[in-house]
């Protein structure tokens, strides 16, 4: 089956390419020898500070990108494991519905949604010196994929139940509950990068709509026949990516206003 990217069994390309970017930013990012300790974070100060997502970087001096780099960035090598996991087989069960192109525009949508929500929640983590200087602390950074992950989850689930699956039944319904919960009670997670993410993905997903549907109308001899035919069509490919191009745009926008918030946080 093919149109608007959608392409039944093979490889998830776009999905392991993904995850390669993520494994290969790891092993350029991280001190291998804390990496085989297992027992502490072992990416690089340099990098979490030039890259990694922060509010008062991004509002204060317009490093917008951190928006976008953060997510390829993991604290620890159990961080990056858990994380590609739950990416390889969500998103293997996604694309398998959608193709590769548009799993590319979920996971980006998700990032920023997962983003703007990260940027919304975290804490006030600086201090001021005698001098008037403003230092950030650690936990003023956010890295992982985690926010783009629990997009893919999101969506999944929508594409899946409006193509007349059911979620609940196979288990993805309670492994985003779990999830959500597991983010509630562990600490030193993003709430809101998390939930921020699910929240794109969701909205993705109903972008994308129904690809159950056949790509055009029925012809004459179909509509002539005595077959039951199903005319439902899915949506053009101009107008999903429109609401995918739009849905991301939000979502980065969102982020900008979000890390104004870096020194009266709402949450």
């Amino acid at each position: 089956m093919r149109g608007l990217g959608v392409r039944r069994g093979g490889q998830p390309l776009a999905t392991v390419a993904l995850g390669a970017v993520s494994v290969a930013v790891f092993f350029l990012t991280h001190d291998l020898v804390r990496v085989l300790s297992l027992t502490r974070r072992s990416l690089n100060d340099s990098v979490l500070g030039d890259y990694g997502t922060a509010a008062a970087f991004i509002a204060e001096q317009g490093e917008w990108w951190r928006i976008v780099t953060g997510t390829f960035l993991h604290a620890d090598v159990r961080h990056l494991a858990f994380n590609m996991l739950l990416l390889y087989l969500l998103g293997r069960r996604l694309e398998h519905f959608i193709g590769p192109a548009l799993q590319a525009g979920v996971y980006v949508t998700s990032l920023l949604g997962g983003s703007a929500g990260a940027l919304l929640t975290l804490p006030a983590a600086y201090v001021v010196s005698a001098s008037g200087d403003v230092a950030l602390l650690p936990s003023a950074f956010v890295v992982g994929a985690s926010g783009a992950v629990y997009g893919v989850m999101g969506a999944a689930f929508v594409v899946e139940y409006l193509r007349g699956g059911n979620p609940w039944r196979d288990g993805l319904g309670t492994l985003i509950l779990i999830n959500v919960v597991f983010s509630f009670l562990v600490p030193n997670i993003s709430i809101g990068g998390h939930l921020g993410g699910l929240a794109a993905g969701v909205l993705a997903g109903f972008a994308i709509g129904d690809t159950s549907r056949r790509r055009h109308p029925p012809t004459l001899a179909e509509r002539l026949s005595n077959e039951p035919i199903d005319t439902r069509t899915r949506r053009s490919p101009v107008v999903v990516w429109g609401l995918l191009a739009l849905l991301a745009v939000a979502a980065f926008a969102g982020a900008l206003a979000a890390a104004t918030t870096w020194r009266d946080p709402l949450f």
